[in-house]
């Protein structure tokens, strides 16, 4: 089995404690996609890291988890999923008193992820890193400015009161509707962050505020000092903690994970280290011999709802409704990441998931963001799920119309038109149209918007089996944390995806006893592997990979801000149910 007794180094008088402990390697995962503008499906999905914990605190023969952090990011959403697997994970199972240890490694880390290993019973910090715990913040650029200099103009077609996508172009600040919206989802998330960090670590609200409000900026040395970790070290301190809270040393170390990050060189086989049952898409031997397959489906959709770039809408709709054709399929849970972008594609997207929940349960699980097209496209699902970190809601509409206000003087442009008809000479021009809307002409984009913003409330209304005037309390393009989302009746139960799993399994009747097999779709394409092999973000869907290597590598906020006007540009006075995509997004900073 590659298995490293732990007898070798016991000592002779403490013969080693009966089980192991499993060393869970996180390095090189992501659980959210690096822009999720482009994004298909760049990213790890958590539901194997969920399943492995989740075996493990059913498997007698492990005693506990090392939780190696090392190399590890995710969004807010995703470690508070993992937070929830590893407190489970700690709960009693009966017939057992008492339930099983975590100790935890990290080399930095910031507020999100020691809230993450805040669940442990021991924390293990590298002497060379240091822990920055500086708050949580919503931010976003502005770049009416620049614009102006550059000869582009904008003009903003807002008629509902949050919807707020347009404003990086229109203003040079937050509005007022930004400051409330986004205030209160800050409000809520650094609460339950301050509370779990309380609860874990056994805080006072003094001492909470004392450590982000007047240091902050911790060194291992100072972190230990101030009791925020329990010891300093790698492999050998890990060990340590583990002694010290099992008095004693298990008798096997088990490794799941890159062997690469282990700082046990424990199960050197890798994941095969692990009994069958730690492969997740392995619903075991028996089973596929003289068992009955139940599976469930597990749906990414990843970034803007648009047709063919992001989440590939038209591929993506055919693929949900494929699904229930396999007749061991039960249940589909949809796994939605998206800040919106075409009401078209969304509505694809809604238009599947009501053809499909009427042949079987169809969950969505909301990520770090489901918000605008996002949320349209989860609206007809059958149970909806979100943690209290989501970004979801802001039901509306928004459009914009770019315009030459100097730029064609500054780059000796010209353009002269023939036309017939009133408004023939309105999208004219070299690079964007040579002109801005007349009042009449905006008019009639007001009542296209509201329009659509009226379907969008009334869709919603009939999905959710809400009335038309709670919809509208709640929309007008508001964003909202999971919390609020689920008061105000847009979400059902707060949860990570294996609350989501769980709820799958329910509306399907699986029997509480019987081992479900979970499939993950759309499969990795061969190019997303080898990207994801060299850290690297996935290739557009639908471009030739060979060549646009450059597309997909890391780029700095500013860059990311030019894509978006890329994007507006190409959706010129289009109505978008659509969150600003660069920069913004609430963050810890």
């Amino acid at each position: 089995m590659g298995n490293t007794a732990a007898s070798e180094q016991a000592d002779e008088k403490n013969p080693p404690l009966p089980g192991g402990y499993l060393e869970l390697c996180l390095g090189k995962r992501t659980a959210v996609p690096p822009n999720l503008a482009r994004s298909r499906r760049s990213s790890e999905s958590s539901l194997e890291i969920i399943r492995v914990i989740e075996k493990a605190r059913e498997d007698s023969h492990i005693r506990g988890l090392a939780l190696n952090l090392s190399g590890f990011s995710a969004g807010r959403s995703c470690l508070w999923e993992l937070r929830t697997s590893l407190e489970s994970f700690k709960a009693p199972v009966p017939p057992a008193s008492a339930g099983k240890k975590i100790v935890a490694y990290l080399s930095q880390g910031d507020l999100d992820l020691y809230c993450l290993v805040s669940v442990a019973d021991k924390i293990v910090l590298d002497p060379a890193g240091s822990l920055s715990l500086l708050g949580c913040l919503y931010g976003r650029g502005f770049v009416r400015g620049a614009l102006e200099k550059i000869g582009l103009g904008v003009r903003e077609l807002r008629y509902l009161k949050y919807k707020s996508a347009q404003e990086t172009f229109t203003r040079e600040d937050l509005s007022d509707a930004d400051r409330e919206q986004y205030g209160a989802y800050l409000d809520d998330t650094f609460a339950l962050t301050k509370t779990l960090l309380m609860k874990s670590r056994s805080w006072s609200e003094e001492d909470f505020n004392r450590i982000l409000n007047d240091e902050y900026l911790y060194s291992a040395f100072r972190a230990r000092e101030q009791g925020l970790v329990d010891y300093l070290g790698r492999g050998p301190e890990l060990r340590e903690a583990v002694q010290n809270l099992e008095g004693g040393q298990p008798k096997n170390w088990f490794r799941w994970g890159d062997p690469q990050f282990s700082l046990l060189e424990a199960g050197r086989r890798g994941n095969d280290a692990l009994p069958r049952p730690y492969h997740v898409k392995d619903g075991g031997i028996l089973r596929k011999v003289f068992g009955k397959k139940t599976e469930i489906a597990l749906v990414h959709a990843q970034g803007q709802t648009d047709l063919e770039r992001g989440m590939a809408a038209r591929s993506l709709a055919a693929l949900i409704r494929e699904i229930p054709r396999r007749k061991a399929v039960k249940a589909l849970v949809l796994r939605i990441e998206s800040p919106g972008g075409s009401a078209e594609a969304a509505d694809y997207i809604a238009q599947a998931i009501n053809e499909v929940k009427e042949k079987i349960p169809v969950v969505v699980s909301m990520g770090s963001v489901a918000a605008s097209g996002g949320y349209w496209a989860a609206m007809n699902a059958s149970y909806i799920v979100a943690s209290p970190y989501t970004l979801t809601g802001s039901i509306g509409v928004i459009a914009a119309w770019f315009f030459d206000k100097g730029l064609y003087g500054k780059l000796g442009l010209g353009v002269d038109l023939l036309s017939r008809g009133a408004h023939a000479d309105l999208p004219a021009g070299v690079l964007i149209p040579r002109r801005d809307l007349s009042g009449e002409e905006e008019e009639q984009f007001r009542r296209l918007i509201l329009d659509l913003y009226t379907d969008f409330v009334n869709r919603v209304a009939k999905g959710r089996n809400m009335s038309v005037p709670a919809v509208e309390a709640a929309a007008q393009g508001r964003v909202y944390s999971g919390l609020r989302a689920k008061d105000m009746g847009l979400v059902d139960r707060i949860g990570g995806l294996d609350e989501a799993l769980r709820a799958a399994r329910e509306l399907a009747g699986i029997p509480q006893g019987r081992r479900v097999r979970y499939t993950e779709h759309p499969k990795p394409r061969f190019i997303d592997r080898i990207a994801a092999r060299f850290g690297l973000p996935a290739p557009p869907v639908t471009a030739f990979p060979g060549l646009f290597w450059l597309y997909s590598l890391p780029y700095p906020e500013s860059a990311g801000m030019l894509e978006d006007i890329r994007y507006r540009l190409s959706r010129n006075g289009e109505a978008l149910p659509i969150l600003p995509l660069f920069p913004g997004g609430v963050k810890e900073r």
